[in-house]
């Protein structure tokens, strides 16, 4: 059984790594450091949320608030956990742990990511802009996507 949660800041060190080689596995080099989840789970306004499969994690969604908005910075789950809801489970998750004044959602996703477009699409974001050149290896351009919520 997949089990959810929030990964907070004093985590075991272990989490952070897990979560980095998770990462770096599905993005490559742009993939976090452990360091960078572990500065992101202490910031009063990030949020880490993973999905465990026997302990190990098979999906990671990070992201952050910032007045009247929330942008999510990375989406990562296992090949081998693909297609059985858990990255539609993470968005889920994230949105309904957003602060009551929150509007939009943003996020960035590689032009070429069809599967992630499709995802977000169906998780109610919307295409809203392309950032020319915003990945590099290989360099590409990123869809800027947006989902309006209005909590408040």
């Amino acid at each position: 059984m997949t089990e959810y949660r929030r990964i907070n800041a004093g985590e075991d060190n272990d989490v952070y790594e897990a979560l980095s080689v998770l990462d770096k596995a599905c993005v490559g080099a742009d993939g976090w450091s452990a360091e960078s989840f572990r500065s992101e789970c202490a910031k009063e306004n990030g949020i880490v949320l993973a999905a465990f499969e026997d302990g190990v994690p098979a999906g990671l969604l990070s992201g952050y608030t910032a007045v009247g908005e929330a942008d999510i910075t990375s989406v990562a789950v296992a090949p081998a956990y693909r297609r059985m809801g858990i990255a539609r489970r993470l968005v889920a998750d994230f949105e309904a742990l957003l602060p009551e004044d929150t509007e939009n959602i943003y996020l960035e996703v590689r032009e070429s990511n069809e599967g992630a477009i499709a995802l977000y699409r169906n998780c109610g974001f919307e295409k809203l802009s392309v950032r020319r050149r915003f990945y590099s290896a290989p360099e590409e351009d990123a869809l800027v996507m947006t989902k309006t919520i209005r909590k408040g």
